[in-house]
Order: structure tokens, then C-alpha cells, then sequence
């Protein structure tokens, strides 16, 4: 008589449920690599766990990601939360397979009765007289944009600068068709329009 066969659970593959990991002591041996360097990669964001980073001017160790979003812990023992999405879209390189326009236009943007933030609007067509500020620089003090719309050369002489918009402060990173583009420390762009910015504080 032919005995039973016997089938043993032990030894067949049962598939692993991921977990996410933590990073329980952070490795901040080196220089702190921008995050733009990981954006890029086919296996992001899952690249950067572990790595010694550098975001908008926050430095720390990627020790865990969650629903696409990137925990930094900085050597002092804070940490940060950035979602990793709006990261790949700000680093994002410049479309160079778009022609570049030859023609200038001449109609200049109707200026707004009241600055009007947009958030994460969607990327213009890049040309090389643009000029973007990836790592901002939250530390300089901040000033309030009446400081600048006053004077001759603005909006040029607020690149670069950390302003405080009624509501808003952050650093301009960049000036492009008539509009000042913003960053927060957290991350947040906001577009305002540089018309409107000089009627509302631009007199002395």
C-alpha cells in the first residue's frame, strides 16, 4: 500500500511582506550629497535610504521612507520630512530635446490686482537665460519685500534673497516671465507677479 504523501509548509517560498526600514544609527561620515544627484536614478527613492543628503539647505541622514515620503535626521537629532514626488519634480533636469524659441515676445504680463501664490505650478519651457537657485540659502536674514520693491533694479536685486511676502517668507530662486518664484524651507514654491508686487510695495 502506497503511503500518503506529505507536503511540508516549512521549506516552500512564501513571498516576504515588505516592511519599511529604519536606519537606527545614521552615517554621517563624508559630505553631504544634494539630493538632485538621487532623483534621477531608476531605484529612487529607495536609493537615498541611509544616504548622508543635502535639501534645501538641510543636511541629514535619509533613515526612513513612508508613503513616498523621505524622514532626514540631521547630526543635532532633528528631523525633517520631505515628499520625495515634488523633490524629483524640482531637481528635475532641463528638457533639452524642446527647440529653443527664436523669436521674442513682446506681450508682457497683465499685472494682478493682489500677489497670487500658486503652488507647485507646472514647469515652463526652459531656455538658457534662466537661472534656478537649487540650494537656497535659509540662513541669511530675512527681509521684507517693501525693502526691495522700492528700489530701481527690482526684481534683480531680490534673487537670491530671503524675503518676506505678507504671509509667505522664503528665498527667490528664481525670476522668470515677470514673476518672482519663491521657495519655503519646507520645500513650497509660490509664483508671485512682479507688476503686482511693485504697486502693492513699491512706493516709498
Amino acid at each position: 500500500m502506497q503511503s500518503p504523501s506529505t507536503s511540508e509548509p516549512e521549506n516552500e517560498a512564501t513571498p516576504a511582506v515588505p516592511t519599511p526600514k529604519v536606519i537606527a544609527e545614521p552615517d554621517y561620515s563624508g559630505e553631504p550629497i544634494p539630493i538632485g544627484q538621487f532623483t534621477e536614478r531608476p531605484d529612487y527613492p529607495q536609493c537615498t535610504l541611509g544616504a548622508y543628503v543635502s535639501i534645501h539647505g538641510f543636511t541629514g541622514v535619509v533613515v526612513e521612507i513612508i508613503n513616498q515620503s523621505l524622514k532626514v535626521r540631521s547630526r543635532e537629532g532633528s528631523s525633517q520630512r520631505f515628499n520625495a514626488y515634488r523633490l524629483k519634480t524640482l531637481f528635475a533636469p532641463p528638457d533639452r530635446t524642446k527647440p529653443v524659441s527664436q523669436t521674442l515676445s513682446m506681450e508682457r504680463p497683465k499685472p494682478a490686482p493682489t500677489p497670487k501664490p500658486v503652488d507647485d505650478e507646472p514647469e515652463e519651457d526652459l531656455t538658457p537665460a534662466r537661472r534656478i537657485i537649487t540650494n537656497p540659502d535659509f540662513d541669511q536674514p530675512v527681509r521684507a519685500i517693501r525693502g526691495y520693491a522700492t528700489q530701481a533694479d527690482f526684481p534683480e536685486n531680490v534673487y537670491g534673497k530671503h524675503v518676506d511676502i505678507p504671509g509667505y517668507a522664503g528665498v527667490v530662486v528664481e525670476i522668470a516671465k515677470g514673476s518672482l518664484r519663491v521657495q519655503s524651507p519646507t520645500g513650497t514654491i509660490r509664483s508671485y507677479n512682479v507688476d503686482a508686487l511693485k504697486k502693492l510695495y513699491g512706493r516709498p
